[in-house]
């Protein structure tokens, strides 16, 4: 997994995440056409390898705290590296600040009762609005919690939920130290959204036990770290929830829960995997956010 040249800011040895580019032999999710909705309306764009789509950030967890500021590294990055698609920070308390220029809370008056199913529902909506009624697919990068709200958005889209919209382009989706197998109760403060990320929470179980895919197949990078004090690689990229790509950081890597949002330069030990293939382990792996750059452009190759 690498950028092109016309992205290549760095030396080679930090810009590369995988030392190998192979493509993928078998049928993915993403190369098979899905049940739902995923079969239905306008045909999707072609998938292709691009720095054109929109991102949207979604961060995680963070009552009370300023919005923009969570994604600063990341918005510094894909900035220095010419990346030509909108970026998008996205917001759901209603003490988010301006630095989020989506809003997916009814009313902006999110609270941390506000369910990551409305939120989802939303997200989907504004991705709707902006991009997928005019033909264009974008892009998602969830941290945390934010990456339940991005499979909450695919998920309803696929499952035809008659309140989502009937069209959704999604082309890939990186999630960063999410607890695709819940949160233990010591983790989090009670309340709807901690509840919801419980491992048999009603939310849960309307996700499903497998990733979702949008209109024209979603390719779904996890990564997680070994290192991290909430979320454990296994939790956050689990080996069976369907997703092309795994990335897990050695607890070596010293990348903590926040590091895994905001960590864009330097090289750290991994183990990665792709469609389900053998295990590849790197000592001088890629950053966090650059590894979730290279995730979003690259089509097929990694």
């Amino acid at each position: 997994m690498r950028l092109r040249s016309s992205l290549t800011t760095c030396t080679v040895s930090a810009v590369l995440l995988l030392t190998a580019t192979t493509a993928a032999g078998a049928v993915t999710p993403s190369d098979a056409t899905t049940a739902g909705q995923a079969a239905t309306g306008a045909s999707a764009p072609p998938r292709e390898n691009s720095t054109s789509r929109p991102v949207f950030f979604i961060k995680g967890y963070t009552p009370g705290d300023k919005c923009g500021d969570k994604w600063k590294s990341a918005a510094k990055l894909f900035n220095k590296s010419k990346w030509k698609g909108e970026l998008h920070r996205v917001g759901f308390y209603k003490t988010d600040d301006a630095g989020c220029d989506v809003r997916i809370d009814p009313e902006g008056e999110g609270t941390a009762d506000t369910s990551l199913k409305d939120l989802g529902r939303e997200l989907a909506w504004q991705i709707h609005r902006r991009y997928s009624s005019k033909g264009q697919t974008v892009d998602l990068v969830g941290h945390s919690m934010g990456g339940l709200i991005a499979r909450a958005a695919v998920a309803g889209y696929e499952q035809g939920d008659p309140t989502w919209p009937d069209t959704l382009f999604v082309e890939d989706v990186v999630t960063l130290g999410t607890p695709h197998k819940g949160v233990r109760a010591a983790h989090c403060v009670i309340n709807r959204q901690c509840q919801e990320m419980y491992p048999n929470s009603k939310f849960r179980r309307w996700l499903g036990p497998r990733l979702p895919q949008a209109q024209g197949g979603t390719d779904w990078t996890l990564v997680g770290s070994n290192a991290d004090w909430g979320v454990s690689a296994g939790n956050a990229a689990p080996a069976d929830v369907w997703a092309q790509h795994l990335v897990r950081y050695s607890e070596r890597s010293n990348l903590d829960h926040a590091d895994l949002r905001t960590r864009r330069t330097g090289v750290y030990p991994l183990r990665y995997t792709n469609n389900g293939g053998a295990w590849g382990s790197l000592q001088r792996g890629a950053a966090p956010l650059r590894a979730a750059m290279n995730a979003l452009y690259w089509h097929r190759q990694w």
